[in-house]
């Protein structure tokens, strides 16, 4: 990037580079070996995000990101993941990828796996079928952006038959950050299928329109949107889950993807046993889906865009 000035650059391309190097390794192993590969692969592209968001990185950074000692081996349910707060040396890479996606690392911190699982929204399906839980994400229809006077309004569309929204809306709703942003208004009568939220109106003329976009684009974000690509493109969640208890989305992704590496590196001989139980199917999806997702991801969050393949075509 000409954004990064040398050395950082030449480091950002190096780290990029072994990314790169990992993730071609990871496509050609047995499923056992792929957890550690893409981990090292997002370990790569993190640092490569953090110099791009001009943060600072210790010269030999720790991972910053621990399986937790004396969980049963056998229960995927009883395992956890532990991370500090951010340093003032920089020296606990995880937190600070964390603080920079705009998650709250004020203090350590220790998750389930499962919790982790759970904020997977490109898995989510799986995820409710084997645990019999609810929902805990709400499909968004789409989002339109809407020319008001002066200024742009965002109006979010959902699907009123569809049943993770009935499940999950009147719980989303009620929460101060999303009533604080939208306000529902009539859906017309083409559209009596749907519900309708809307935004207010941020202004914005002529050469201040991009600015109001990215004020209302941020506000809307503020919320909790998740969002998986697709073959027709990316598709956005809301979340219903507390937002204490969740980590910035690709924040999870990494984190499982670490807890799946660190057995395969550590404990192999453990690593079957995820594969033979109640957790088999949701653990398979996981490895075969969401390296992409995490990359595309984390591109766009680089790009401040969306960055999709040509027509969607995902592995």
């Amino acid at each position: 990037s000409n954004d990064l000035k040398s050395p950082h650059r030449k480091q950002a391309l190096a780290f990029l580079e072994q990314a790169s190097e990992f993730y071609e390794a990871a496509r050609s192993p047995r499923l056992s070996c792929r957890p550690l590969l893409h981990y090292y692969s997002f370990l790569n592209l993190a640092k490569v995000f953090l110099l791009l968001k001009k943060r600072k990185i210790a010269m030999e950074p720790k991972h910053g990101i621990s399986k937790t000692k004396g969980n049963n081996r056998l229960r995927l349910e009883s395992q956890s993941i532990h991370f500090p707060k951010c340093t003032h040396d920089h020296s606990e890479l995880f937190p600070e990828f964390v603080a920079a996606l705009g998650g709250n690392v004020t203090k350590p911190t220790t998750l389930k796996v499962i919790s982790l699982l759970r904020q997977v929204p490109g898995i989510h399906r799986i995820f409710c079928l084997i645990t019999k839980e609810s929902p805990s994400f709400l499909p968004v229809k789409r989002f339109d952006l809407i020319k008001v006077n002066n200024g742009v309004c965002a109006r979010l569309i959902l699907n009123k038959t569809d049943r993770d929204v009935q499940q999950s809306l009147k719980k989303i709703r009620a929460r101060r950050k999303f009533k604080s942003v939208f306000h529902q208004v009539n859906a017309d009568k083409a559209n009596n299928d749907e519900i309708w939220f809307e935004t207010k109106p941020v202004h914005g003329a002529r050469r201040g329109i991009h600015t109001a976009i990215k004020k209302l684009a941020d506000s809307v974000c503020e919320i909790g949107v998740w969002s998986i690509l697709t073959s027709s493109g990316w598709r956005y969640y809301l979340s219903n889950m507390q937002p204490r208890d969740i980590l910035p989305p690709l924040a999870s992704v990494y984190a499982t993807m670490f807890y799946l590496g660190s057995i395969t590196r550590y404990n192999p001989y453990d690593f079957d046993k995820i594969f033979v139980g109640k957790y088999a199917w949701l653990v398979n999806e996981f490895l075969l889906t969401q390296h992409v997702q995490f990359i595309y991801g984390l591109a766009g969050q680089v790009a401040g865009v969306d960055v999709v393949r040509p027509f969607a075509v995902l592995e």
